[in-house]
């Protein structure tokens, strides 16, 4: 961990890693059409990814999902007539800083693809909006005229109604209308219910996909994912809020709004995700892992390990 300088000449904390992901996928005798994507960690004003190493048997190309501007490793491994598994590493080093976009005077550019604020404003897959969420979010609003004020209720509104409980079924789908029914769920469920509040508004927000880290020096990461939200502010950029991090931190519920410590990785954007080359199987409600099909259907029985370790800033 390290400091790091920010245009404003504040002070951001920042982490820097050697970040690997090794997958290995069981392919059976005479199976065919074999197509394997890996995210890449994504390259933004407050991370930066860059590709050490892959190791793999087999030709590989980078490429972007048209509309969120997602990067994945694509592979495409010839048909074997015999029982295989297919092995294939990254290595990325990362450099990703602390977020605290309330600190900015103005707004800062994206780097590389960047959608349009307007894409994040209506309803899609599982960030329903509903006439219930509807008149929810213009009862906690009324009276307010500013949109970061407008967005600072509905973030105070989710941090309230909801509670951090993964028990029974239901929960971890993103599902703004189970949240607002049923007040619990984890992280997905807590930013899929402000993303539709805010949307609701008429204010842009978009789903952030990442990877969890811990606070030791390597090792593997502190969980299999971790998701916020970012909401668009003109003049401002988007501002981020992690409301689930909020819940279980009382103490920093104020500071994760608007703010993101550099204990993440940013992995990926949006939901109901088309991969390039377009994948057979139905759009990802999100993108958190390495996505492979054969023949033409989805495989979840591979292997996937990924481990860390600090490096110099």
């Amino acid at each position: 961990m390290g400091i790091v300088g920010m245009e404003n000449d504040a002070e951001l904390f920042a982490r820097s890693i050697e970040f690997m992901e090794s997958i290995s996928v069981p392919v059976p005798n005479g199976a065919k059409n074999l197509e394997i994507w890996i995210p890449v960690p994504v390259n933004d004003p407050y991370q930066h990814t860059e590709i050490v190493t892959i190791e793999s048997p087999y030709p590989y190309r980078l490429t972007e999902d048209k509309e969120f501007g997602n990067h994945l490793l694509y592979f495409q491994p010839e048909s074997r007539q015999k029982e295989q598994s297919i092995n294939i590493k990254v290595l990325f080093k990362i450099v990703r800083k602390e977020q605290r976009a309330l600190d900015l005077t103005s707004g800062i550019m994206e780097s590389g693809h960047a959608a349009s604020p307007s894409l994040y404003m209506e309803a899609r897959g599982l960030e329903i909006i509903d006439e219930k969420i509807t008149k929810i979010s213009q009862e906690v609003t009324r009276g307010i005229e500013s949109p970061m004020e407008k967005a600072r209720a509905l973030y105070r509104y989710v941090l309230a109604h909801m509670k951090y409980d993964k028990s029974g079924t239901g929960w971890g789908r993103g599902d703004s209308i189970y949240a607002c029914d049923v007040g619990r769920g984890n992280c997905t469920d807590f930013h899929s219910l402000f993303i539709a509040l805010a949307r609701a508004s008429r204010i842009p927000a978009r789903f952030q996909m990442g990877i969890p880290l811990p606070d030791s020096s390597e090792g593997e990461p502190s969980g299999s994912y971790h998701c916020w939200a970012e909401f668009y502010i003109e003049g401002k950029g988007w501002i981020p809020v992690d409301i689930s991090e909020a819940w279980k931190n009382p103490k920093n519920a104020e500071y994760f709004f608007g703010n993101l410590d550099a204990n993440r990785i940013l992995l990926s954007t949006g939901r109901e995700i088309l991969l390039s080359p377009r994948q057979e199987g139905a759009p990802l409600n999100y993108l958190s892992k390495p996505y492979v099909e054969m023949n033409g259907r989805p495989v979840n029985d591979f292997k996937l390990e990924r481990r860390f370790k600090d490096t110099q800033v």
